[in-house]
């Protein structure tokens, strides 16, 4: 892959940074109870520039972010996984577990829709880029998933790119997990993992904010 030079770099992050954000907006603008179609369309809108700034996996896939700045991966991004809470046992002898499932909404008497993260908070929560990437952003108790796993999964298997029915059982596993429905109306399994992947869209906004003003 030939790389850009740093002039044509920045102008294709200045574009590619404002079809994420676009992404967000139209994703955060559904009812979750309405159409389901458009808001799993904004997922996979959602998933594309994420994954053509960030994933670098050399020399087939050299990220954009990379060709601009090579310690990308080290600079600073906020992180706030959902990691269950390991078993325990009871003084009763008896063993529990928890299952967390990372459905985040507002619920008003005319809308229903996905609670947007909020920018900034604790600096303790703030972790290098590469390890957002590839750690765990939800730990459900049973199954184990990390954002590179979710965007790749979006772009490459759901139709953001192409579409690959062999899906990562990583994956196939989150999908299945949490199933809910609003209003008698089932909200789609790419919908559902869309509250991750548009909370790791803001944080790449806010880090792209915080990194490479342009």
């Amino acid at each position: 892959m030939k790389p850009l030079d740093h002039d044509e770099a920045i102008e294709k992050l200045r574009v590619t940074r404002h079809r994420l954000e676009s992404a967000l907006s139209r994703f955060y603008e559904h009812d979750l109870s309405g159409d389901t179609v458009a808001l799993g369309a904004a997922v996979l809108d959602i998933s594309t520039p994420i994954r053509v700034m960030v994933h670098h996996a050399r020399p087939t896939s050299v990220s954009l972010l990379y060709q601009i700045d090579p310690d990308y991966w080290d600079k600073l991004i906020h992180f706030r996984p959902l990691i269950t809470p390991p078993p325990r046992t009871l003084p009763s002898g008896e063993r529990t577990m928890s299952v967390s499932i990372p459905i985040n909404m507002t619920l008003s008497a005319h809308k229903t829709s996905f609670t947007r993260y909020k920018p900034g908070g604790d600096s303790e929560a703030r972790v290098p880029l590469k390890k957002w990437w590839f750690e765990p952003c939800w730990d459900s108790g049973t199954n184990k998933i990390s954002n590179r796993d979710m965007v790749l999964s979006m772009t490459n298997k759901e139709g953001g790119a192409h579409v690959d029915g062999d899906v990562s059982a990583k994956y196939k596993s989150a999908k299945d997990q949490g199933r809910i429905t609003i209003g008698q109306t089932p909200v789609k399994d790419i919908v559902r993992l869309g509250s991750l992947v548009a909370m790791s869209g803001d944080e790449l906004m806010e880090y792209l904010h915080e990194n490479f003003q342009m």
